[in-house]
């Protein structure tokens, strides 16, 4: 039986599993350290490259024979020899061997070719790609790749061969690619170039040894420099070799931790090309990462630097603030900073402003990287999860999104007046876009917005403005809404009421049924089956077969899927025998086109 098996995501990142017969492969990894490949005439790598090829008689991996197209060819050539790719492989009698075969996706630099031929070989586990190790173009190799995977599916593992070196692994794997090879680690040791954490060294650069790896321990600069040619080539490939498994094993533990996007953006600062790589990544295709990375996560979200404004989390979030979010209803606004501390209101400085607001107004925290926050949503991921560097100073790129979400925020919400308890440039930046559209009053003309002034004048502007009440029904009603979709929260809350204490919240009908629970370490609403009956929220179903699931709900199970739903999301689901909540596990596009994994795990299952 063969079969490629995705088993924990991260984004598009992922670790498999590649099984055929007695042969089973863990990826990401190094193919052709970790299996035995045979290669019938595709020359995907330098003649002898795979050393010995006539003497595996029972190889793991069969590459057919094929074309291979460098990307300097022309769009009609690439095509013919795309074509005749295909061909070859249809040609290929794969009966003679008891082997998962590996077809080559070719059609050079141009990605509707590659996304067709990637099509083509939807039906195998793996799939190799022509020549992607000359692609040294950021937006070529990205073009490329995301269009084999789009055209594979979530079912076949990827293989990128002669490319990896340690910078660039992370970054590979988050754009989907499974599987690498040792190509570049032996090319660069017959030039006497060591692999380092950053890229590459040559022998005569070096002082020391630039690792622990054996190699690295044993010797030093002066004995490698003594040695033989082929001794020394030797060693140099062995160490090269352990660098690149050492950065397969550490993008492996960041894609387990749900830390991936975080390793990655510390791994491309070493190149440029790299930090292109990601950022072409980010701008040209944000739906890709958008549908696999995951809605809500336990771990803390690291801003730490440019491209982070751009993370898939971030722009869901002001998002769905935009087209999920209606403010509690008060007349007046207030405008307040962020804290270090998560969520705010557990924050010293903004119990300090309570003492101000007393319950007045509708509260809206200004930050970066979010842009702003409602006060509703400040339990809601990544709100109370991301840390960033504070410096005082905001960047040109931070002043522009707090401009466009303060802008849009409140030309689409009306108050009659805002006040801004913020100071330095923040305050005057937010006082410049909203004077146009509202009456602001400034709270903290140059003094801390905690001093005992501050808040006196805080207080006195919101003097006659009446205090809110039921702020936990307001959280939940926003809450609710911005998970599911807007105007779900009234329907969740009405006839029922949210009791507990915060942030442990329940919603509970007249009669005592329990409808919903706050989840405080991901800040999202869990829906029981009597919550889902009441609120159906239909962007997030899953239509599945005629059984009743037990445990988990696996992927050849589910029918449909909304198109909305991203792993770690709320979903129901709902067949001929059972209905049932959850936590998805994968994207909906993924539970639908998948053949294996687990789509959802079940929390509460009712037969019908």
């Amino acid at each position: 039986m063969s079969y490629f098996e995705s088993v924990t995501r991260d984004g598009p990142g992922r670790i498999g599993v590649l099984k055929s017969g007695s042969f089973k492969l863990e990826t990401p990894c190094l193919l052709d350290i970790e299996a035995d490949v045979l290669d019938l005439g595709s020359s995907w790598v330098s003649n002898g490259f795979l050393n010995n090829q006539d003497s595996i008689e029972n190889p793991d991996i069969v590459v057919p024979l094929s074309k291979r197209c460098p990307p300097s060819v022309d769009m009609d050539f690439a095509e013919y020899l795309g074509e005749e790719n295909y061909r070859l492989v249809d040609e290929f009698d794969e009966e003679s061997f008891d082997s998962l075969v590996m077809p080559v996706v070719g059609g050079g630099r141009y990605k509707n070719h590659r996304e067709r031929f990637g099509y083509q070989f939807s039906e195998y586990h793996s799939v190799l790609l022509d020549m992607v190790g000359d692609l040294y173009i950021p937006h070529e190799l990205l073009d490329v790749v995301l269009s084999v995977k789009k055209g594979v599916g979530f079912d076949t593992a990827v293989y990128a061969p002669a490319i990896a070196t340690p910078p660039l692994i992370p970054i590979m794997v988050y754009m989907g690619v499974d599987l690498f090879d040792s190509y570049r680690a032996l090319e660069c040791s017959m030039d006497d170039v060591f692999f380092t954490t950053s890229g590459s060294q040559r022998l005569e650069q070096l002082s020391e040894t630039p690792c622990q790896c054996n190699v690295c321990l044993e010797h030093d600069i002066d004995s490698i420099n003594e040695m033989s040619g082929d001794i020394r080539q030797n060693n140099i490939y062995q160490h090269n070799i352990a660098m690149l498994k050492g950065e397969l094993k550490s993008t492996r533990n960041a894609i387990q931790r749900g830390l991936l996007r975080e390793y990655v953006e510390q791994r491309v600062k070493s190149k440029p090309n790299l930090t292109a790589l990601l950022r072409k990544l980010d701008f040209d295709y944000p739906d890709f990462l958008m549908k696999q990375t995951a809605s809500y996560r336990r771990y803390r979200l690291y801003a730490n630097n440019y491209e982070s404004l751009e993370r898939p989390e971030i722009k869901r979030f002001i998002k769905r603030v935009k087209n999920r979010y209606s403010p509690p209803g008060s007349d007046v606004a207030v405008i307040l900073p962020c804290s270090a501390k998560k969520p705010y209101s557990k924050s010293k400085s903004h119990a300090i402003y309570r003492r101000g607001t007393k319950g007045r107004g509708d509260e809206v925290i200004l930050t970066s990287p979010l842009g702003l926050v409602p006060r509703e949503l400040e339990v809601v991921y990544p709100a109370q999860h991301y840390d960033l560097p504070v410096t005082g100073v905001w960047s040109e790129d931070e002043k522009k999104l707090i401009r466009n979400c303060f802008k849009h925020y409140f030309s689409l919400h009306q108050y009659e007046k805002i006040v801004v308890h913020l100071e330095g440039e923040m305050a005057e930046l937010c006082k410049e876009v909203l004077d146009p559209l509202c009456k602001t009053e400034l709270t903290t003309p140059n003094r801390d917005p905690r001093s005992s002034e501050s808040i006196k004048n805080l207080d006195k502007a919101l003097n006659g403005y009446p205090k809110r009440t039921n702020r936990f029904r307001d959280m939940v009603k926003s809450i609710t809404d911005y998970q599911f979709r807007l105007g779900l929260g009234n329907r969740l809350l009405e006839g029922a009421e949210v009791k507990g204490s915060f942030p442990k919240l329940r919603v509970i009908g007249s009669d005592g049924t329990q409808y919903a629970t706050l989840v405080p370490q991901y800040g999202m609403i869990a829906l029981t089956i009597e919550g889902v009956k009441k609120v159906e929220p239909t962007d997030y179903f899953i239509e599945i077969g005629d059984f009743y699931p037990k445990g988990s709900l696996l992927a050849p199970g589910v029918i449909n899927a909304g198109n909305l739903i991203r792993p770690n999301d709320e979903v129901w689901f709902k067949g001929s025998k059972a209905i049932g909540v959850g936590r998805a596990e994968m994207s909906g596009q993924e539970m639908i086109n998948s053949e294996r994994g687990i789509a959802v795990k079940i929390r509460h299952v009712e037969e019908l």
